[in-house]
């Protein structure tokens, strides 16, 4: 059977839909347990098995995503970069009450999570990413209006409409730029007429100076790593910068400033704080130093600050001190801070972070969880606030 018609049938057919649910998870055991699809095909004799598989690795890789992510329909791609659920609410509350077009709207997530609190409509070419977006929005239960087009060969109501778009980008591009994007923000600005406002996702990696569009740039982490960069039209938004930590809910806007300070002696602060990557990428760190601060470490996604008040609303992770160490007597250290576990918070090569963690996790037998951080020779032992 053709792929896109194997999924069309479940759109209509309840009973059909949960056979193939429960074969796709009964498929993401065989792949959690190191089973490949040639192994996996000798132990069932389930059709459309390539597909199906696609979909479980999908499943597999946005656990974490999405709630109900063991019912979502996603392939490969858009499971990489599809919309975090916590992302996709935040930026719904943000533009609700609004009517929306997504340009390129993929497996429909972030349209499903915008028409919890406005009117959407979700432009996919992608056949079977269209298809996807149905079963999604059926899971969701969404009255979100998808249409299966390319967006520049489709005539659709734009007027006080906000386009949204998330563009496909290149794998492998030593520099993002904004032509590079599929389709890019200029081109489908230069192909409207009139419109509310846009909103657009651009690679937060992507340097200012390829950054061709003017409005509010918004910065989003999750969990302290950096997940989206979104450009805000000024019609619906300012010309500031803004820094999002998720799931605090946080938020600090401000010019952004290039962040530079000597690297202190630390001298046995009781408190270590970490800026969240939100404002590196988005250049606040000035706004969140306090006279009492100790710039302590810096390798350009790390900034590291010491000082002996406690700042419970701190933008970013707070640390409580535990030890001093060097590398001689670290192990000695971490016993003596019942270390079961440790984190090295510091700039290493990732094979020898994981040589180094197993290593010395060998010889522990505590309980804790312990952060390690640097300061020239020294090694400061904490645990996170």
């Amino acid at each position: 059977m053709n792929i896109n018609n194997f999924l069309f049938k479940l759109i209509n057919d309840d009973y059909y839909l949960k056979k193939i649910n429960d074969q796709i998870n009964d498929i993401i055991k065989y792949i959690e347990n190191g089973y490949d699809i040639s192994s996996i095909k000798k132990r069932v004799k389930y059709k459309n098995m390539e597909i199906l598989y696609d979909i479980a690795r999908s499943r597999i890789r946005i656990k974490n995503k999405f709630s109900a992510y063991d019912k979502i329909f996603m392939d490969n791609y858009s499971a990489r970069y599809s919309t975090p659920e916590i992302v996709g609410i935040y930026r719904s509350l943000r533009l609700k009450g609004n009517s929306i077009i997504d340009i390129g709207s993929g497996a429909g997530m972030q349209s499903i999570f915008f028409g919890m609190n406005s009117h959407v409509v979700g432009i996919e070419k992608d056949k079977m990413r269209y298809i996807f977006s149905i079963l999604n929005k059926r899971l969701y239960d969404s009255d979100v209006e998808f249409i299966n087009s390319d967006f520049f060969n489709y005539r659709v109501e734009i007027d006080d409409a906000i386009i949204f778009s998330d563009p496909l980008r290149p794998e492998r591009a030593k520099e993002r730029k904004m032509e590079d994007l599929i389709p890019s923000p200029e081109n489908i600005l230069a192909h409207l007429e009139s419109i509310k406002g846009y909103a657009f996702d651009i690679p937060p990696q992507m340097q200012w100076k390829n950054i061709k569009l003017l409005g509010e740039k918004e910065y989003i982490s999750i969990n302290g790593r950096i997940n989206r960069l979104t450009i805000y039209s000024e019609s619906i938004s300012r010309n500031i910068t803004k820094a999002v930590m998720l799931p605090e809910n946080k938020f600090i806007t401000g010019t952004s400033k290039k962040f530079y300070a000597p690297i202190e002696k630390y001298h046995n602060e009781r408190y270590i704080y970490w800026a969240d990557i939100s404002l590196i990428y988005s250049g606040l760190v000035n706004m969140v130093i306090v006279p009492s601060f100790r710039h302590v470490y810096n390798d350009g996604k790390r900034i590291i600050f010491s000082s002996d008040t406690f700042i419970p609303d701190f933008f970013g992770r707070k640390f409580r001190v535990l030890e001093i160490s060097e590398m001689g007597n670290l192990i000695d250290m971490l016993r003596k801070a019942n270390a079961g576990h440790i984190y090295l918070a510091y700039s290493i090569e990732t094979s020898e972070y994981y040589r180094m963690k197993n290593y010395i996790e060998q010889k522990l037998s505590g309980n804790l969880n312990i952060y390690i951080f640097k300061n020239m020779d020294a090694l400061i032992l904490t645990r996170e606030c």
